[in-house]
């Protein structure tokens, strides 16, 4: 073919390729904005060649691109249509291998994308293109990691160091041009490939491969460069990298429920290993009309099914959070599911490698298969997949709260204003905001309240403890009215690291977040469009506390005065709460029932008629035989003291959890070791029960080994008073023993346990750090419950109380 020159342009947006000099070059535009690569893009393989030399173009095909699809969450929820300019040129290669340009051009930017064919066993590494951007350009930049969480900063592009840059990239290519900006992005990428960066030298940015790609069998797409372009509300407002996506294969689940959400971790560390702490914020959440609850690290199995069926009873979603490298995949997400969980957050990922998104897949593909929202932290960035994978609502992938807890730093005001024109562009950011509490910041009050609008995430944290919100009316109200999604975004104005205003949409409910940071400034806002309705508009009350007032708009302005590093929300009056008390009265007639394997269960349930039992993975699914009854087989394989978690539900759209059964297996004759086996109960006064360590500290799995008196154990369970922990053992064992002792890590203290069966106290014992282990040997035949005890008389911080090691706790039948 003679060509030497394609594009694809739409409205006032294109993209230009020409191949000269023995590559190809790329080009884009939109008005007096023009950006050229500063090189011929290249694929560098880790064998020294480049898969890009030597090819002769072979076909071109023009052609309308039309699409509609749905978002679940983010700043436009709803339909979305797609009109995009394409052309494909597809190259030749020596040796039969084909490469394939493809080029985008929308409304609101251009991409283009690679498609390799015929490089099985290839690895890719290093840069492809190389974009050149003016020296006085002003950036927005942050500092490479693979979890992208370094503030966010303003730079030029002189004065920006050589190095490693993370996705997004906002950019004036035209200074002083307000529609002449450029936010650099990448869309649409699973397992086939690698996450970029971008590398700065000599004023041009590459994109660059994070760890090398091995390409595969057939055709491999490289995701899409992608670049928004035109003024900053343009690109706030803007779907591109939605756009560019794959479509999903199914429409959004029923399942799929934005929100807002309580969060205990940030204000009370170990609270996620709490019960009763957890029930609390039920209790918060369905009196202020919350969608959710997020419990992080901590939570015990054993009390988990308990507390799902607490929330959801009253319309509540149950997040639960896992370490990436703790999740069994096809064991936990489908078990979790079945207690009727409504998500998982997923944490410390930290990686672009193909490798990590091979997990990705796996992992995403799953939690769709049973039923589970996905959260990603210590993540990489949005790329698509609120379209491709609508069940993934949300990720970190940012410099939010958290960081006061970890490092007591302030958060710049200025990122916190800059975040909103690159990282939120592109997706959902789990920022967890309005954190009120923490001595560090030096945002005011007002500011802190607005990064509720300001910011968008599919599940929205509310970080503080919900004891500074009761204490602050006008910002109950406020989070109390925020909605669950948004219709629409629009960008009223600002300027990234001064400040910015964000209106958006629900209904016919508009919500305006200003935030600013710095010195006091006074800004004016063009709320035309925004309707008629009256709205209270809140800013801060001097240097603390908040004020509200009625504020009727004046033919669509408001001008407002910020204090230093000050805010402002803007929002309806006469709303109405959306309370989620929907307390159910569905109940088991038995939650507790002790079988053998291969045993038939008889299940009967009160209340509605419209619910449906769900069994464990793997188990049969319960026959019905009658109005809420059902029988139910133990599978034979099932071991001794398993214990089996069966979840009453409403059998709607909504697959509600409102009670559980637990089914346990007798102890098998001779030994069983109770060690791995899962209690009915599991209170602990310091973080979680850990198993074969001490207690430790208050996270999971950060005890020591096990030492009474410098003699070191293996095998036993580590706990901190106060402590139960309970094991249905039905009444087939004849003889319970152990060893008890206060673990060395807990010097001079004193402590009391008991050993119950059925409530009735069969050993008690007074330890005393120091002291050697005593034995327990004890008598349980015909008892159903086994309790381990340790009393707290003293009212100690929980880090100062005694820590008690249960050592070889085994029954004997």
């Amino acid at each position: 073919m003679p060509e030497s020159t394609w594009s694809a342009s739409l409205d006032e947006c294109g993209i230009e390729a020409s191949l000269r000099d023995g590559g190809i070059h790329v080009a884009l535009w939109r008005g007096a904005l023009r950006l050229e690569s500063a090189t011929a893009l290249r694929l560098p393989t880790a064998g020294g060649t480049d898969l890009l030399a030597g090819l002769r173009p072979a076909s071109a095909v023009e052609r309308e691109v039309t699409e509609s699809y749905e978002l679940a969450v983010g700043k436009r929820t709803g339909r979305h249509d797609v009109r995009h300019a394409e052309h494909q040129v597809t190259f030749a290669r020596e040796g039969g291998a084909q490469v394939t340009l493809v080029l985008r051009a929308a409304a609101d930017g251009v991409a283009f994308r690679l498609i390799l064919d015929g490089f099985a066993g290839e690895v890719v590494q290093g840069s492809d293109l190389a974009l050149g951007l003016p020296a006085d350009a002003p950036l927005w930049p942050l500092r490479y990691t693979p979890w992208y969480e370094e503030p966010r900063f303003e730079s030029t592009t002189a004065d920006l160091p050589d190095g490693s840059w993370g996705l997004p990239l906002l950019a004036q290519a035209v200074p002083g041009d307000d529609a002449g900006y450029v936010l650099i992005a990448e869309s649409d990428i699973d397992g086939g490939y690698g996450g970029s960066l971008l590398t700065h030298e000599a004023g041009a940015f590459s994109f660059t491969l994070a760890d090398p790609v091995q390409l595969g069998e057939g055709n491999t797409a490289i995701p899409w460069r992608v670049f928004h372009l035109g003024s900053l509300a343009t690109i706030v407002a803007s779907h591109l990298v939605d756009d560019l996506a794959r479509p999903a294969v199914a429409p959004i689940p029923a399942w799929v429920r934005p929100g807002r959400a309580a969060w205990s971790w940030w204000s009370d560390f170990y609270s996620g290993a709490q019960l009763s702490a957890q029930l609390r914020l039920v209790d918060y959440a369905a009196e202020h009309g919350w969608e959710h609850l997020l419990v992080d690290c901590g939570w015990d199995r054993t009390w988990m099914p308990e507390l799902v069926a607490a929330a959801g009873a009253r319309g509540i979603g149950v997040f639960v959070w896992v370490s990436w490298d703790w999740l069994d995949i096809h064991t936990d997400l489908a078990e979790w599911a079945s207690w009727g969980v409504a998500g998982v957050k997923v944490d410390f990922m930290e990686s672009e490698s193909q490798e990590r998104y091979r997990w990705y897949d796996e992992v995403i593909a799953e939690a769709a298969r049973v039923g589970l929202m996905l959260n990603f932290h210590g993540s990489v960035i949005p790329r698509g997949w609120a379209r491709t994978h609508p069940h993934v609502v949300t990720y970190e992938a940012v410099r939010g709260a958290e960081y006061y807890v970890f490092y007591g730093d302030p958060l710049p005001p200025a990122h916190n204003t800059i975040v909103p024109f690159t990282r939120n562009v592109i997706g959902s950011a789990d920022y967890t905001p309005v954190t009120f509490s923490t001595p560090a910041r030096v945002t005011s009050d007002a500011h802190e309240l607005a990064l509720a609008i300001v910011i968008e995430s599919g599940i929205t944290h509310f970080a503080d403890e919900i004891g500074e919100y009761l204490a602050r009316p006008i910002a109950q109200e406020v989070l109390d009215a925020v909605p669950a999604t948004w219709d629409e975004t629009r960008l009223i104005g600002g300027r990234p690291g001064d400040w910015v205003a964000i209106a958006r949409r629900t209904g016919d409910d508009w919500f305006v977040g200003v935030i600013g940071a710095g010195q006091p400034r006074t800004v004016d806002l063009d709320l035309t469009g925004l309707g008629d309705q009256p709205f209270h508009l809140v800013t801060d009350d001097g240097d603390t506390g908040l004020r509200k007032a009625p504020q009727q708009l004046k033919a669509g302005h408001l001008r407002l005065d910020l204090r230093d590093n000050g805010g402002a929300v803007l929002f309806p009056t006469n709303l109405r709460r959306r309370a989620l008390n929907l307390d159910t009265a569905a109940t088991v007639e038995r939650d507790l029932i002790a079988a053998h394997p291969g045993d038939v269960v008889e299940i009967a349930a009160t209340g509605p008629s419209d619910t449906e039992l769900v069994p464990p993975p793997g188990w049969p699914e319960p026959r019905s035989t009658g109005r809420q009854r059902w029988a139910v087989t133990v599978p034979q394989d099932v071991g001794p003291a398993y214990v089996a978690v069966l979840t009453l539900r409403d059998s709607d759209r909504s697959r509600r959890p409102l009670a559980h059964v637990r089914i346990v297996t007798h102890p098998g004759h001779g030994t069983t070791d109770l060690v791995p086996c899962r209690p009915i109960t599991a209170a602990n006064g310091y973080g979680p029960v850990e198993r074969d360590m001490s207690n430790g500290p208050g996270n999971p799995n950060d005890g020591a080994p096990m030492s009474v008196a410098g003699t070191t154990y293996e095998r036993g369970l580590g706990v901190c008073s106060p402590a139960e922990v309970t094991y249905a053992i039905g009444g087939l064992a004849s003889e319970f023993t152990c060893l008890v002792g206060i673990d060395d890590e807990t010097p001079g203290q004193v402590a009391t346990v008991e050993v119950r069966g059925d409530d009735v106290v069969l050993a008690r014992l007074e330890l005393r750090s120091g002291e050697p282990a005593h034995e327990v040997r004890v008598a349980v035949e015909g008892r159903v419950r086994l309790s381990l005890l340790v009393d707290d008389p003293s009212g100690a911080a929980p880090d100062a109380r005694p820590h008690i090691d249960w050592i070889s706790p085994q029954l004997h039948r």
